[in-house]
């Protein structure tokens, strides 16, 4: 059903097929980049554009396409794990807590209303600082800050679907809660989080490009193109054309999510769109 409405929408199959191929550009990375990403040539340094280095190179003399196509694994697929890790601890607290409600909800509601208290970026910070400086703990620190925001949105959700008459007949004749969960409340929610994690997953990519253009995330000589943006402002006088790729990059991946998210909340909750 979800899959036949998004079908009938030409402006969503295109955002899809945009993000799918630029996936498939990070998946099949080696076979679409003309060279080898982490090859420095001095020599070559802030080359023009050209039939070998069709975005020129950067200021050690490395392909910037090469690693603007390889950056493509760090920066959207770390942003696609954190996206599903957010979402799973989130629906689980915010489904938890609107659905059994009593002391759960209360315990939950509670621990929520400490983490949505303190600034998201100091908190970001404070998790990095204290495991330490690589992917994993990027990762987790963004999980960390965020799950509480979507278990708030979750559990409003939950307690819309909770007193609707099929869930109180199937209490009626005896289903347990889990079963409710599973063959109720959870496919009327799904749509809501599609919506959300599509909505979501740019400021995901935003967080991950920002870290490691800090010098908190990924680490060179790795592409990614947060760290790209890093490197190349060290040349924004003398060669401003190395920011332009992965600048230009980031802002049409991360507007094509968001794009896509409005799009699917108007596919897939129609009755929510203002006429």
């Amino acid at each position: 059903m979800m899959w036949e409405r998004i079908k009938k929408s030409k402006q969503g199959l295109g955002l899809i097929l945009f993000i799918l191929i630029v996936m498939m550009l990070g998946i099949f990375a080696p076979i679409f980049t003309p060279n080898d990403p982490y090859k420095t040539n001095l020599v070559m340094k802030f080359q023009a554009f050209s039939m070998e280095y069709p975005l020129g190179t950067d200021h050690l003399g490395r392909c910037i396409l090469s690693r603007l196509i390889y950056g493509i694994r760090p920066t959207l697929f770390l942003a696609i794990v954190t996206m599903v890790g957010t979402i799973l601890i989130g629906s689980l607290m915010g489904i938890l807590s609107g659905y059994f409600k009593g002391w759960i909800d209360e315990l939950i509601m509670r621990i929520v209303d400490v983490m949505l208290s303190f600034p998201s970026q100091i908190m970001i910070f404070a998790v990095i600082a204290l495991l330490g400086v690589n992917v994993i703990n990027v990762i987790l620190a963004n999980i960390f800050i965020k799950w509480a925001w979507y278990a708030r949105m979750i559990r409003t959700k939950v307690l819309q679907y909770r007193e609707k008459d099929y869930i109180l007949y199937s209490r009626c004749i005896g289903s347990s809660g889990w079963y409710i969960l599973i063959k109720h409340l959870i496919p009327n929610i799904s749509s809501d989080l599609v919506v959300l994690a599509t909505l979501d997953i740019g400021w995901a990519l935003i967080n991950i490009s920002t870290l490691s253009f800090l010098g908190l995330g990924v680490q060179a000589p790795t592409p990614e193109w947060g760290a790209m943006l890093s490197e190349a402002k060290n040349f924004m006088t003398t060669n401003p054309v190395q920011m332009f790729a992965p600048g230009v990059a980031i802002l049409l991946t991360v507007s094509a999510f968001n794009l896509l998210g409005d799009v699917m909340r108007d596919i897939l909750d129609p009755k929510e769109v203002i006429k």
